[in-house]
């Protein structure tokens, strides 16, 4: 499977994955409520993802290739084989 596939999977996933709403409905922000997962990105391109729990949107890049992600994505984003933890 090309890298193109791989991506085309990993946002199909995202979107059918969807379990929870996009944003905490109780005004507290991601930050506030969980201690974020810092993934590193394994590839040159650039990606964007939602996260399959939060919805929320990660742009990732060749550099800088980490960021900090919600825990509760952090899961799924690692098994599809484009992120490691940091």
């Amino acid at each position: 499977m090309c890298c193109g596939s791989k991506r085309a999977a990993l946002r199909n996933a995202a979107r059918t994955q969807v379990a929870a709403p996009a944003a905490p409905t109780n005004g507290v922000s991601v930050t506030q409520s969980f201690a974020a997962v810092t993934l590193h990105y394994t590839k040159a391109s650039e990606i964007r993802v939602r996260g399959p729990v939060t919805g929320r949107l990660y742009d990732f890049a060749g550099t800088p290739p980490a960021q900090a992600v919600d825990p509760r994505d952090a899961g799924a984003l690692t098994r599809s084989g484009l992120f490691r933890r940091a």
